[in-house]
């Protein structure tokens, strides 16, 4: 896929090759044994119908294997879009994961029981932001949540600073100033990255824009932490009333609604009216206000949305906790090994980061023998190991200070989680630079001294769960806290 500060007619001039060279790398990497599938099927006669489960087999499935491309445009919303132009159902659009809303992100997709000529025609009832191309016939395949394996990313920064510390004579703190990066600046960063890793945070568009609620509004992990309080009411009231406008930049419209929503006390028909015209805006939002008014109860208008969005919110606090978590644990012993950390050993392979698969988990007890990059923290949930020591502690009081406890006994799926695993370190692999040529750049091009660059390209591949902003913002030492934005495209000395 393809990240933030890419231009879009750049990859509109490459997505033609893209696509050719994603479909034909696919049949290696994606086509694996599918499980056997069961579906309910009526047989009987029309006065006694009865169901029976009969079993599919891989064999028996065909789909349309293509590439969806997406630009300013949220995963679901683009499976809508697909859903409308295909005339399917949304449980035939298979996808391996959900790429970032902002970015030009191309990614494999599987279209069952569709057509193939009216899968072909579907960008003809597509806008702008959603495409497909590549079509193939293929058996065996279907794509789902938690197939992916990785995300190759290009992505072009700009109008590129560095901030110079200085230290002035006689007074004590340190004045920054920014001035122009040097090619010899932005390799030494790269190369550290390429060599040391990186964190492995959860990124903004898992956990929210960081910053207090009352400056940001609403963030991901707020929902998620009102749904296992069992607050469901309160998560509806958290959903409706969104980011902050100082972050986000919403319509008339849509600001309207959420007011008439607030200052109604939650009347569903008055919202309902108010909401934007075009119904691809506040998708979530008319979905869960249309469950509340044909229900009247809150958990039931929540389970009006999809499944994965409802589990987004849930992941959403886990992954806050588990930066939470990653945060103190390096702040305490820094990147290597102790006692009592978790980790798993070097052939066991990835970690599902969100469905709970058994890994083989081990605790240090001789931290020589163990690299940082075998080191694991737990999301939280009733179904995984925390580490015991300090860190174990630390889990059990910032979930009990949440009032939050997660039962394996609580029959409601929407106010527990099972857990997972997730690496503390992480690697780029593949990292490479270049200068992006332009017109500041245009007379140092070929030039072979140390030159000044203004924009350079990276491309690098990271596995399945990793945040590219968050080994951006390691690469540059910014923070996310920042007031000014801005000041996350810079590198530091």
């Amino acid at each position: 896929s393809t990240e933030k500060d890419v231009p879009l007619d750049y990859a509109d001039e490459n997505s033609k090759m893209t696509s050719a060279i994603a479909v034909q790398w696919s049949f290696n990497a994606i086509k694996t044994s599918q499980k056997k599938r069961k579906r309910s099927v009526q047989v009987g006669d029309g006065n006694n119908p009865r169901k029976e489960l009969r079993t599919e087999k891989s064999s028996d499935i065909t789909a349309i294997f293509c590439v969806l491309r997406k630009h300013q445009c949220e995963h679901q919303v683009a499976i809508q879009n697909v859903v409308r132009a295909l005339r399917c159902r949304a449980g035939d659009v298979g996808l391996a994961g959900i790429k970032d809303m902002q970015a030009i992100t191309y990614q494999f997709c599987t279209l069952r029981n569709v057509d193939s000529k009216m899968a072909r025609r579907a960008n003809n009832f597509l806008g702008t932001c959603v495409r497909l191309s590549s079509f193939v016939e293929v058996r065996d395949v279907l794509l789902d949540r938690g197939q992916l394996l990785g995300n190759r990313f290009e992505i072009i920064i700009r109008k590129l600073k560095r901030v110079e510390r200085m230290h002035m004579e006689g007074e004590e703190s340190w004045k920054e100033r920014m001035v122009p990066v040097r090619a010899s600046h932005v390799d030494a960063m790269v190369k550290r990255i390429a060599d040391g890793g990186f964190i492995n945070f959860y990124g903004e568009q898992r956990v929210g824009d960081a910053g207090s609620r009352n400056h940001v509004g609403v963030r991901s992990f707020d929902v998620g932490r009102a749904m296992l309080q069992l607050d469901f009411r309160l998560a509806i009231d958290l959903i409706m009333a969104g980011r902050s406008a100082r972050v986000y930049n919403p319509g008339v419209e849509e600001t309207n609604a959420r007011e008439v929503w607030k200052t109604s006390g939650g009347d569903a028909r008055a919202t309902l009216k108010a909401f934007p015209k075009n119904r691809n805006t506040m998708v979530r939002e008319r979905d869960l206000v249309k469950g509340w008014l044909r229900y009247g109860d809150a958990l039931e208008a929540i389970r009006c949305l999809p499944h994965n969005i409802r589990m987004f919110w849930i992941h959403s606090y886990q992954s806050y906790i588990w930066n939470k978590i990653a945060t103190e644990r390096v702040k305490r012993w820094g990147l290597r090994p102790v006692k009592g950390d978790l980790y798993i050993r070097e052939n066991d392979g990835d970690i599902d980061a969100e469905d709970g698969t058994t890994v083989d988990v081990q605790v240090v007890t001789d931290p020589d023998s163990v690299s940082i990059s075998q080191i694991i923290l737990p999301l939280p949930g009733y179904n995984i190991q925390y580490p015991p020591n300090d860190v174990g502690e630390l889990y059990t009081k910032m979930l009990h200070d949440d009032g939050i406890e997660m039962s394996k006994n609580n029959k409601i799926p929407e106010s527990t989680a099972k857990g997972s695993y997730r690496k503390l370190f992480q690697r780029a692999t593949n990292l490479k630079w270049d200068i992006v040529g332009g017109k500041e750049n245009k007379d140092q091009l070929d030039s072979t001294a140390d030159q000044m660059v203004s924009a350079a390209r990276l491309t690098f591949e990271l596995e399945s769960g990793c945040y590219a902003t968050m080994m951006l913002r390691e690469l540059m030492l910014s923070t996310m806290s920042r007031g000014c934005k801005v000041k996350q495209k810079t590198m530091s000395t």
